[in-house]
């Protein structure tokens, strides 16, 4: 009778505890599998920006390849900040810092000739945005105080061309943050096109409104008049 007693006990007692380690375990593994969820979610959410920074890189480049405005020359600055703030807000689809960094290239002898860069399409907080300005044109160099091409030795370019580069940095701020950060960086896209009228030079943009917030629900169908 007693040991009757004492093995129903034992068992009772082996039944709870492997209850209790049973939820502990549900517990542990829930919380792995919501960290594995979100990760993926990151990881997910970083891909596609990156993946609609190139496309954000292309419609900018597509635009500025059309030359200036041929009623009076110029290329109109604010046109091209209306398009950017556009993309930020409309086309990006996830919160970030956003920079575009247009680089003009002349042909010399076969060769490119940096001829401007504008940075000054920005997006989001001013000092990271600055630091992404500051690291983010990749075909640019100093040499004694001179800008000149970089990475783009051997690359041909037609009589009287210009080639256009616009580069891309972005630093997500919410979903695919954490992945960006610590795994891949900051976002970086580029894409080039010539200009499409050859034999034409393309003057640097003229921002007459350079400090007016442009209404970003009107995407600039044509160049902005000053």
């Amino acid at each position: 009778m007693v040991m009757r007693t004492s093995w129903s006990g034992s068992l009772r007692a082996f039944v709870l505890g492997t209850r209790a380690s049973t939820g502990i375990e549900l517990a542990i593994g829930a919380v792995v599998l919501l960290g594995v969820a979100a990760a993926c979610f990151d990881l997910y959410s970083r891909v596609e920006a990156d993946t609609t920074s190139a496309r954000l890189a292309a419609t900018m480049a597509d635009y500025v390849s059309r030359g200036p405005d041929p009623a009076d020359g110029k290329l109109d600055g604010d046109a091209l900040k209306a398009l950017g703030k556009f993309l930020h807000e409309h086309e990006l689809d996830a919160p970030a810092h956003l920079v575009f960094v247009i680089t003009a290239f002349e042909q010399q002898g076969g060769n490119p000739k940096f001829h401007w860069l504008d940075d000054t399409l920005r997006f989001g907080d001013t000092t990271v945005t600055t630091e992404l300005a500051g690291k983010c044109p990749q075909y640019i160099e100093e040499n004694g105080g001179e800008k000149t091409a970089k990475n783009l030795s051997g690359f041909q370019m037609a009589v009287d061309e210009v080639l256009i580069i616009v580069e891309i940095c972005a630093r997500l701020t919410r979903e695919g943050s954490l992945t960006g950060r610590f795994v891949a960086g900051d976002i970086y896209r580029l894409h080039a096109l010539p200009l499409r009228t050859p034999g034409k030079s393309l003057p640097e943009p003229t921002y007459a409104r350079l400090d007016t917030d442009v209404p970003a629900d009107v995407p600039p169908t044509a160049r902005a008049q000053a």
